[in-house]
């Protein structure tokens, strides 16, 4: 989904700054959307996670009708040091990237919202986006901080045919994703099957049956071509499947949200 496709109505930076202090007295729940520029194989784009979580939050802001939400611009970078062995990588620090976090958020609050969800799309980022959600609640503002993938473990694992349900990093869930998204960015010829790493034993890493534990890549040791799962089972129904499952997810979670927390409150 090209930025031009998404309604201004849901992007924070195509609004002018009396929509957005209606947004705020109105309850909106801004987005913040995040992952990483970093290798996803030979056949993917480098902005595979951040276009991810970016196009993931603009469907669910289109879903949800009862209450303003808004897409803040993507934090694009995020931890990837691993993947620096690779060309195109770009990493921030744990600290660069968990205080450009609360200091967005921290910005949000000041501007009146009383929520915001932060809505990960790269497995590196995941306890730094818990840890900026807790610092930024000091400023008076409810953040939730999540990864898309959590949300849809049970689609997962159904649409899944050779990763065992996991995410994986340029395997089969992320190719089909991108085969979606942005297809011309894709050049599955450039990967070999023997170049995918058999994500079965690695599910524990990525694979929603085993959330909450996390090791980081070792891609020399693991996957020298960079890639976990089998790119060759991706396909663009399956991506797109996924990317509208989590999107209905995504927009359910922000109205229990809404309901439970301070922007229900009024």
């Amino acid at each position: 989904m090209a930025e031009s496709e998404i309604p201004r109505t849901v992007l924070w930076q195509k609004r002018r700054r009396g929509e957005i202090r209606d947004a705020a007295e109105a309850g909106a729940i801004p987005l913040l959307p995040t992952g990483a520029v970093e290798q996803h194989g030979p056949h993917l784009p480098l902005d595979t996670d951040s276009f991810t979580s970016f196009t993931v939050c603009a469907r669910a802001a289109a879903r949800v009708g009862e209450f303003p939400v808004l897409v803040l611009p993507p934090v694009w970078w995020g931890l990837s040091p691993y993947w620096m062995v690779f060309p195109g990588t770009l990493t921030l620090k744990a600290e660069t990237l968990t205080a450009v976090i609360v200091d967005i958020a921290e910005s949000v609050a000041h501007h009146g919202f009383r929520q915001m969800v932060i809505v990960n799309g790269h497995g590196g980022n995941d306890g730094l986006t818990q840890a900026a959600a807790v610092r930024a609640s000091l400023a008076g503002i409810e953040v939730a901080a999540l990864s898309y993938w959590n949300l849809i473990p049970d689609a997962l694992r159904a649409l899944s045919e050779r990763d065992a349900g996991g995410i994986g990093h340029a395997g089969e869930m992320e190719t089909s994703i991108q085969l979606h998204l942005q297809p011309d960015c894709v050049e599955l010829k450039e990967v070999a099957p023997e170049q995918c790493l058999d994500l079965g034993p690695w599910a524990a890493r990525f694979g929603p049956g085993t959330a909450g534990v996390y090791t980081p890549p070792n891609p020399m040791a693991d996957a020298p071509h960079g890639v976990y799962g089998f790119a060759h089972a991706g396909n663009a129904d399956k991506g797109q499947r996924v990317v509208e499952t989590a999107a209905d997810a995504l927009a359910a979670f922000l109205r229990r949200f809404r309901r439970a927390g301070a922007g229900g409150a009024r």
